[in-house]
């Protein structure tokens, strides 16, 4: 069975925008077409569907029983449709970027405001996502990625090296610290984020510490996670210092072991060698650069 032909959408459009300013006039000026361009589509909507749509009701159109109970039919399926297509609307000065969802809640995001107001012709639409999009197959200018910077086909700018630091909130931090050398802060509960299990691992060894780090209080699904229950004096999470910068600055956070540990992966810039939106990418990437600056320091603001 073949499925149904969908009725025209500017026709849908044209009829709708009728319904609400009763007017064919008020209509065309809402859509930005003239009188005859509306009523040609309404007309067309006629032809396909086979019934009429718009009847005399003195020196006005008014809409018919059949239109009437089209409308109602479709409800508010216009909006709906109209709210999920005008995101994806590329604009040509708009860049699409790729990046993970932490990296943006907790460190590009925040910083953003800066790039639009020394570019304010350039439009960011950020995507997120766990997994590396493919350039050739959807539609992304550009995307900061982690690993080690070496990716076919791509052109990759270092940002920042990773780091790791075990944080708390202060209250959490000070009940660790008065159990003295004995206790250990490491006898407060540890947060555990299962995307990134084995951070704790990783830092309990290149921090030096005997055996192995103690099993998680608490298993959350991501970083970002991890760090709301860190806020919420819920436990001790392991965080890339350039996330709890700010936290650390206004002590919301607390660190118990520092200097953090520089790991040899980092956070790139990367964009096909043949890029779209060049000017604009390239603005994007020189201003990425130089917002990461303080990142790439050393000491207990982000990596070398």
């Amino acid at each position: 069975m073949r499925p149904p032909i969908l009725p025209s959408a500017k026709g849908l459009e044209a009829l709708s925008s009728l319904a609400r300013h009763g007017s064919l006039t008020g209509a065309a000026g809402e859509l930005g077409v003239t009188r005859s361009a509306l009523s040609h589509r309404i007309a067309d909507l006629e032809a396909q569907l086979g019934v009429a749509l718009l009847r005399k009701a003195g020196r006005r159109a008014a809409l018919t029983d059949d239109a009437e109970a089209l409308l109602a039919a479709i409800g508010d399926a216009l909006e709906r449709i109209g709210a999920a297509v005008q995101p994806l609307r590329r604009r040509r000065t708009q860049i699409r970027l790729s990046t993970a969802t932490t990296f943006a809640s907790h460190w590009l995001i925040p910083r953003l405001a800066d790039f639009r107001s020394r570019h304010p012709q350039i439009d960011i639409a950020i995507s997120t996502t766990t997994r590396a999009v493919d350039f050739a197959s959807e539609d992304f200018d550009c995307a900061i990625r982690h690993g080690r910077g070496a990716w076919d086909g791509l052109a990759s700018t270092l940002l920042f090296l990773e780091t790791l630091a075990p944080v708390a909130a202060p209250a959490l931090a000070d009940q660790a610290a008065a159990r003295g050398r004995a206790g250990g802060w490491t006898s407060a509960p540890l947060v555990y984020a299962r995307s990134r299990y084995i951070d704790w691992s990783v830092w309990w060894r290149s921090f030096g510490q005997p055996g192995e780090p103690p099993d998680p209080a608490i298993v959350v699904e991501t970083r970002a996670q991890a760090l709301d229950a860190a806020l919420a004096g819920a436990g001790v999470a392991m965080m890339d210092a350039a996330y709890v910068r700010q936290h650390l600055a206004d002590g919301r956070l607390r660190m118990l072991a520092g200097p953090p540990v520089q790991l040899s992966i980092g956070y790139y810039f990367v964009h096909p060698l043949r890029r779209r939106n060049g000017r604009a990418v390239a603005a994007l990437r020189d201003w990425l650069v130089e917002a990461a600056r303080p990142f790439r320091a050393g000491g207990g603001e982000g990596g070398k």
